[in-house]
């Protein structure tokens, strides 16, 4: 399956890696990465380590599909005397071994401290039209005829991303939506930094969601997407949708970042919902994503942060409409 990658490296000198990851699960190549995934077990919270062969096996199928080939110690990564630098990262990853999404974002070092910036500008639907919203946190600064009633969707008990127990609406004016925006962008990014905070990390994350009439974003580095005026699943680079709540836009920007779904094979696309994640995954952003409490682990951080050691991925291109 192809895979495309495309960066700018500017102020440090890569070097190549050690090699390409095989999916532990793969007969022939159990064990593979293990180093890896020791340094990050050592890091990671316990009822992580609990879990140490799934996560093991998450990490290896992660780094075998991956177009950006190199094996950086974790604890170098996160700690060493890494020189400044700025890379952007722009390929894609395949999602559920079948189709490909990309990943979009720029990863910078300066003073100790990593620094990871993703952009998404969002076309906004036409003003007349509705949109539905996952609560009412907005409500009061909302214009409009603004509905609000039960649940917010991230409190609910089930496994849906679009759980019915609350109904939430309003206008889709220029007004709220980048009130929708400027929130997202606020909200998506404090649950990273949350997590890489919370685990001593020195990683800090930046998610800009903005109109395309916005100056401050990087056209060529930014994802562009329609806002869908609804709640439903549906591919994060095909839309962004208003219904979403959160925690699942912060899992989906993980997807941005480059990180899979950590559920069982087809898991919620072949007649199977919820999603089954894998053991220890319901714990995991990337595994039980509507969660309010489901975090970014150390393994996490690092799949994003080791592209920028890795060589320039060679022979590739980016599919069309990405």
């Amino acid at each position: 399956m192809l895979r495309t990658g495309s960066s700018q490296v500017a102020g440090l000198g890569f070097e190549r890696g050690l090699g390409l990851l095989v999916l532990v699960l793969v007969s022939g190549c159990a064990g593979r990465g293990a180093s890896v995934a020791r340094d990050l077990e050592s890091v990671s919270p316990d009822w992580a380590q609990r879990h140490s062969d799934s996560y093991a096996g998450i990490l290896a199928h992660a780094l075998a599909v991956d177009a950006y080939v190199c094996e950086p110690p974790p604890l170098e990564v996160f700690f060493g005397a890494t020189p400044p630098g700025v890379r952007s990262i722009d390929g894609s990853m395949p999602h559920y071994d079948l189709f490909e999404g990309p990943m979009r974002y720029q990863v910078r070092r300066a003073h100790g401290q990593w620094f990871v910036s993703a952009w998404i500008v969002v076309e906004p639907p036409p003003p007349a039209s509705r949109m539905e919203l996952p609560d009412c946190s907005l409500g009061e600064r909302l214009e409009g005829s603004v509905h609000c009633a039960g649940q917010p969707y991230s409190e609910s008990t089930t496994l849906d991303i679009c759980p019915d127990v609350g109904s939430f609406s309003a206008p889709a004016t220029p007004k709220n939506v980048q009130l929708l925006l400027a929130h997202w962008s606020e909200a998506v990014e404090g649950y990273y930094n949350r997590d890489a905070k919370a685990q001593g990390l020195p990683i800090s994350y930046d998610f800009t969601f903005s109109v395309p009439e916005a100056r401050s974003t990087p056209a060529s580095s930014a994802l562009v997407v329609p806002l869908a005026t609804s709640c439903a699943r549906t591919p994060y680079f095909q839309s962004v949708r208003s219904g979403w709540s959160v925690p699942i836009l912060a899992h989906e920007m993980g997807h941005l970042l480059g990180l899979l779904d950590e559920y069982e094979m087809l898991s919620g696309i072949v007649d199977l919902y919820p999603k089954a994640p894998f053991p220890g995954a319901e714990r995991s952003r990337m595994g039980l994503s509507m969660r309010e409490g489901t975090v970014l682990l150390p393994m996490h951080h690092y799949l994003v942060l080791r592209r920028f050691f890795c060589p320039e991925p060679e022979g590739l291109s980016r599919p069309a409409g990405f």
